[in-house]
């Protein structure tokens, strides 16, 4: 816009004062916009960015129970040396063994992680000039809310993956010493209290090792079946090597929310949760929580719905092909491309729709251990560029198609002196891929389709704490536990106070909330059929502590005032004096 005409002259006054008016209605509908409360306290500006809390596990098991027989995925943990690593699991019948895959709980950790996301909204009288457009979202109401011959332990050997597995009767202590010490395998030094409760006849234990030249670096979930009805962890001797707070984690899938038998089962109190730092207080909260509970034994629910969340997730449509396909792939190049192009590698976890910071995660471009221990037996590193140093284990497998190709072969001969490989039969060896980990991959899978819940539970325990192993059992009656959490940060347009509301309905201050109060909402008891037994239940006195504090704490938002504006006013201002005085 020209403020001169055309011939050079000022506009005459009835222009300017138009001209002027326009300003002023300009200035006067920004007025609302520059003058926000400095916090943003307000307009909801996008969807709500999930946190998921970092929960180290020390124990991380996967279970389902069928036809009378448990399944369990039991992810291993382990820093140290190869040669003192030993694993000793109590049992209660004979089992059958497989070499399980990381990937199954790096799925579980991706679909069903708590997470705890933050939105933002207005609620009150809006319309003074504060805020242009926004929702006014109102909060929750106050929630309450083969037999070993007699003379010895042994009942059968076997290879697993990286380990070398026996099991053994669990008839007489000093037997079952014994033989684990004649054969090398690691002696647990644990006192009678911790081992003796699994010591009778018909009860056996599971003891692995790792195999000659193996590392810790090569320790891979094992799967044991079992006869059972119920799914138990022998937490009792997991105390021997545990670390104080040592978190247990457990997913369970069945015909209903899964429930701890034995334990308490606990509802965090989400006002302590903080929700301003992406609740990375929540494996501490759960601590507190769980401390509450009569012996410190209870569980807290973070997930239980639908097992359609993990359908397809380790077996997605075209991945692995038939076996019949790979066992015609006549050289070892081709072979390992077709392992590559049919995706046997890593599956990575599912980018969540919800993460707006994160780019998308690549492929791993890895092998998992147990195909890699297959492949590494097939197509040894031949020695004259295992001297090189130029490539690690995992990177010689990405280069099997380029070093064992025959092109290759023929132009670089001095690199295979020296270099026997194994015959290579690739019938024999798709037999072994497809029933040492395709398979189980797939039976895992089918699990997620023949069970219609997943119910993913947490808890924390100290040695002293571990004197009762807990069982678990499901309710199909008990409501869903979703995985998502959301509290919103409000702010009242008529007392200019933020707050955060959190989805059990507590008003807290955007200040540290006290930390007085209980950690647990509710303590109770949860049976295979029936609603919930509450034996706690601390909303009053939790409710009391907030109100008190009520008064005392101040979280309302300064308005700051754009500066360009209170100029442009100022001269608006001075422009009317002058026109009044003409």
């Amino acid at each position: 816009m020209h403020l001169f005409g055309a011939a050079g002259r000022p506009p005459t006054l009835p222009v300017l004062t138009s001209f002027m008016r326009v300003v002023v209605v300009l200035s006067l509908s920004a007025l609302p916009l520059l003058s926000r409360p400095a916090e943003a306290c307000g307009c909801f500006a996008g969807p709500p960015v999930a946190s998921t809390p970092v929960v180290q596990a020390g124990e991380r098991i996967f279970f389902a129970v069928k036809n009378g027989r448990v399944i369990a995925h039991i992810q291993i943990q382990y820093a140290g040396d190869a040669q003192d690593f030993g694993w000793l699991l109590p049992l209660p019948s004979v089992p059958v063994l497989k070499a399980g895959s990381e990937e199954l709980f790096t799925q579980l950790e991706a679909t069903t992680a708590p997470r705890f996301a933050l939105g933002q909204g207005a609620t009150g009288n809006c319309n003074r000039g504060f805020f242009l457009g926004c929702g006014s979202p109102r909060a929750q109401s106050s929630a309450r809310p083969p037999d070993g011959s007699p003379q010895t332990p042994l009942v059968f050997t076997d290879s697993v993956g990286p380990y070398d597995a026996a099991v053994l009767k669990a008839d007489d202590k000093q037997q079952l010493i014994d033989w684990l010490s004649a054969n090398r395998f690691v002696v647990p030094t644990t006192s009678d209290a911790a081992l003796g409760p699994y010591l009778r006849p018909g009860a056996y234990f599971l003891a692995l090792k790792l195999k000659a030249g193996k590392t810790s670096g090569d320790l891979t979930p094992i799967v044991v079946e079992y006869a059972s009805e119920l799914p138990m962890i022998p937490i009792t001797l997991t105390s021997i090597g545990a670390t104080p707070n040592m978190g247990v984690q457990v997913f369970l899938a069945g015909n209903g929310r899964a429930v701890p038998r034995n334990y308490r089962h606990v509802v965090i109190n989400d006002g302590l949760v903080n929700w301003l730092g992406g609740a990375q207080n929540y494996s501490e909260l759960v601590t507190r929580a769980v401390a509450e509970a009569p012996g410190k034994h209870a569980f807290v629910t973070d997930f239980a719905d639908s097992a359609e969340v993990m359908r397809g997730a380790l077996v997605p449509e075209g991945r692995f092909g038939a076996e019949s396909v790979l066992a015609a792939r006549s050289d070892p190049a081709s072979f390992v491309q077709h392992l590559w192009d049919k995706r046997f590698d890593l599956e990575p976890p599912p980018r969540d729709p919800n993460d707006f910071i994160t780019p998308e995660v690549p492929r791993p471009n890895r092998f998992p251990p147990v195909l890699e221990g297959l492949l590494f037996e097939a197509f040894p590193v031949p020695p004259v560029i295992a001297q090189r140093g130029r490539l690690n284990p995992q990177e010689w497998l990405r280069q099997v198609p380029i070093y064992l190709s025959p092109e290759y072969r023929r132009q670089a001969p001095e690199d295979f002196v020296g270099y026997e490989p194994p015959p290579f039969d690739p019938v024999a060896l798709s037999r072994r891929i497809f029933r040492e980990y395709v398979d189980v991959m797939r039976e895992t899978d089918d699990l997620f389709w023949t069970f219609p819940t997943l119910t993913r539970l947490y808890t924390t325990l100290s040695p002293e704490d571990m004197n009762r192993d807990p069982v678990f059992g499901f309710n199909p009656s008990l409501p869903a536990v979703p995985r998502d959490r959301q509290a919103t940060r409000l702010f009242n347009c008529d007392t200019n106070e933020t707050r955060i509301v959190t989805p059990q309905g507590w008003r807290l201050p955007l200040s540290d909330a006290p930390t007085n109060v209980p950690a647990a909402l509710t303590i109770e008891t949860l049976a295979e059929e029936g609603a919930p037994t509450v034996e706690q239940d601390n909303a009053d006195a939790i409710d009391q502590v907030l109100e008190s504090n009520r008064q005392s704490m101040n979280g309302g938002c300064a308005a700051v005032v754009d500066p360009v504006l209170v100029g442009l006013v100022m001269v608006l201002a001075r422009w009317r004096r002058r026109s009044a005085r003409a």
